[in-house]
């Protein structure tokens, strides 16, 4: 995808900077010159500049990337590979800076929506239902067609990360949201003109309902309208973080696993961000 494109550039090219590459294009660097020794080198300084372990090792598994792909090319030995891949990135985790989305607040959003006479009112109400009601992430609702919209059996068929196909579901008030907008779109469109492919439109100022489909920025942008509508700052990842947290609350973590599409179930725990006083009234329980 694109924005991960622009993310590995500046990755490399940070570490490029860091390596003593400052004044090369990522293109012109010797990537494969290098030793396990730079690799533990930068993974040092990460950790001196406070960084992550989440971030050293998208910056270790970006070096990994470029070696493996030098070995490719024969320009350097499979031993030399081998030696490459042994570094470790920085150890560790980091709790979540996520905000668990209650129902309360849910329907607030879907009020402001619904108060809203523009067409952006039905379109961000049907954005924010899916996010909520399915867990996608934004890049996915941004690509859905609507032939992968499934509304007899509540499904959308989405392509995630790794280039991998998923079927997702949501609740049928998420789905009346969908099929509220895209009756309002059709009615927008002139006679004889047939429907979009995609599913949300970019909507310009005068509340103009372009041919054209919405971008990420959008779906953040309409995270952090109506969230300030409502009185909250709101992050577009916030939506998943809540649907997951939400199924580890009412089912368990296998389910949310499955449902959320992780190799890792790891991963899956790292996004239950119920807070801190519902901790306490589970530990609060087991009393003597």
């Amino acid at each position: 995808m694109p924005s991960s494109q622009l993310t590995l550039r500046y990755v490399l090219q940070d570490a490029a900077d860091r390596l003593g590459f400052g004044d090369s294009d990522i293109n012109e660097v010797p990537w494969h010159q290098l030793q396990p020794g730079h690799i533990g080198s930068l993974v040092a300084a990460l950790r001196e500049d406070g960084y992550a372990p989440n971030t050293s090792s998208l910056y270790v598994n970006a070096l990994r990337g470029v070696i493996n792909e030098a070995w490719r090319l024969g320009l350097i030995e499979h031993d030399h590979l081998l030696r490459m891949r042994s570094v470790k990135p920085a150890a560790g985790t980091r709790l979540g800076q996520g905000r668990n989305l209650r129902r309360t607040l849910i329907r607030e959003l879907m009020a402001v929506c619904d108060s809203d006479p523009r067409p952006q009112g039905r379109r961000d109400a049907a954005v924010i239902a899916l996010l909520y009601g399915s867990g996608m992430r934004k890049s996915e609702s941004v690509n859905l067609d609507l032939a992968q919209v499934d509304f007899a059996e509540r499904s959308l068929q989405v392509t995630g990360k790794g280039n991998r196909q998923l079927l997702k579901y949501a609740p049928a008030w998420a789905f009346e949201r969908l099929g509220a907008w895209l009756k309002l779109r059709r009615s927008l469109l002139p006679a004889g003109v047939g429907d979009d492919p995609f599913l949300f439109n970019r909507i310009r100022r005068g509340s103009h309902v372009t041919r054209e489909r919405i971008t990420k920025h959008a779906i953040y942008y309409i995270a952090r309208q109506r969230g300030a509508q409502v009185g909250v700052k709101i992050m577009p990842h916030d939506f998943r973080r809540s649907f997951i947290t939400r199924v580890i609350e009412e089912h368990d973590l296998s389910i949310a696993q499955k449902l959320a599409h992780h190799s890792n179930i790891q991963t899956t725990a790292s996004y239950d961000v119920r807070d801190d006083n519902e901790r306490r009234r589970a530990v609060d329980r087991y009393e003597l």
